[in-house]
Order: C-alpha cells, then sequence, then structure tokens
C-alpha cells in the first residue's frame, strides 16, 4: 500500500503540473490550457486523498492495525453504561464496559453491541455479560448476546469492580510520520518535473 500511495502522490505532481501548465497557455491556446487545467483541478483533490489513504493504511498494517481478527478469550465483563445510538428492531449500542479477565488485571473498554427491543434489559448498566476480547488487541471486544451454559451461574454469582479510567484499552492512533510527509512531498515533486520533461 505504502508504494500505491507513491504512485498516486507522482500522479498528483503531474496533476499539478497539468494546472500550471494550464494556467500558463491560457494566453497562448485559450482551449488546451482550459482543458489541462479543468481536467487538473478536478482529479488532484481525489488523486491526493487517495495517495493519503493508501499511505495510512500502508502504515495502519505496519503497525499491526488492519490486521485479521486473531484469537479471543471469554471473560465477564460488567456494563458501566450503555447507550443506545441508532434505531431499528435491533438496536445498535454503545457499552462502557469493566472487563475482568480469568489471569490478569481488569480493564476499561467501549464495545458496539446490537440489541433486539425486547431484549433491552439485558445491557441495563450494572448487569453482567460475558465478552469476547482478543488478549493481543483488547479493544477488540464482542459482547455474546449468549452466553452458553458454562456462563449462566458464573456471572450470576460475579461480583466485578468498576475497574479505573486509566485502564481503559483503546486503539492506538497512528502517529502521521514526518518522514511519510517527506516521501509524499518528493513524490509529488518528481510527478511535477516528469510533466515539464514529458510535456
Amino acid at each position: 500500500m505504502f508504494w500505491f500511495g507513491l504512485v498516486l502522490w507522482v500522479l498528483a505532481g503531474g496533476e499539478l503540473g497539468a494546472i500550471t501548465d494550464g494556467a500558463l497557455q491560457f494566453g497562448d491556446d485559450g482551449a488546451a490550457g482550459v482543458a489541462e487545467f479543468v481536467v487538473g483541478v478536478n482529479l488532484l483533490p481525489w488523486t491526493g486523498l487517495a495517495g493519503g489513504g493508501a499511505l495510512y493504511a500502508g502504515r495502519r498494517r505496519r503497525l499491526g492495525l488492519g490486521a485479521a481478527p486473531g484469537p479471543t478469550v471469554a471473560a465477564a465483563a460488567r456494563i458501566e453504561s450503555s447507550r443506545a445510538v441508532g434505531e431499528g428492531p435491533d438496536f445498535p449500542v454503545r457499552l462502557d464496559l469493566t472487563v475482568a479477565p480469568q489471569d490478569g488485571p481488569a480493564f476499561r473498554v467501549l464495545a458496539n453491541s446490537s440489541v433486539n427491543l425486547m431484549e433491552l434489559d439485558r445491557v441495563r448498566t450494572g448487569r453482567t455479560v460475558v465478552v469476547d476480547y482478543e488478549p493481543e488487541r483488547p479493544w477488540r471486544v464482542t459482547v455474546r448476546s449468549d452466553p452458553g451454559a458454562e456462563w449462566v451461574e458464573r456471572i450470576a454469582l460475579a461480583a466485578i469492580d468498576t475497574a479505573p479510567e486509566e485502564s481503559r484499552r483503546t486503539q492506538p492512533r497512528v502517529p502521521a510520520t514526518r518522514r511519510g510527509k517527506w516521501f509524499a512531498l518528493a513524490a509529488a515533486a518528481v510527478g511535477y518535473a516528469l510533466w515539464w520533461v514529458l510535456f
């Protein structure tokens, strides 16, 4: 994805060259200059966005954030708050959870779930539910609609204390790097120069 992003930035540089060339030709060859200018102005934003998106996706993949779902572990979780974020027979609900793993400290996390109107009581604040989470990426949490027979008694007896806010697990942000910006600018400069050399 990184190299594809750089190729798109080279194209963006070429489009910037077309815009400049078209603007300079307004006085000499109006029709050709207008065509170059209009095409370049219309393509440049989309090419730039696609190039930036490809570079961002490549960085996410290198950081392991775009990885496919991995192995999960079941745990009991206390619902600290629940809020409907949509409408319909199956309500999308945003849950703030304290997850209590069997072999580690409890942590806070946000999760989305879909709940039927008749089952809204199941996600009431203070209730205990069963979740599946990825130990390597604990912000990836799925709330089970059916806890399973082996968990029914456990969650009925579970007493989970609210974990502190400092324990909250969230997906890491993808930082913009100065090196990536320089690569993008250099690729655009190459495209700009190529336009003047080739056309």
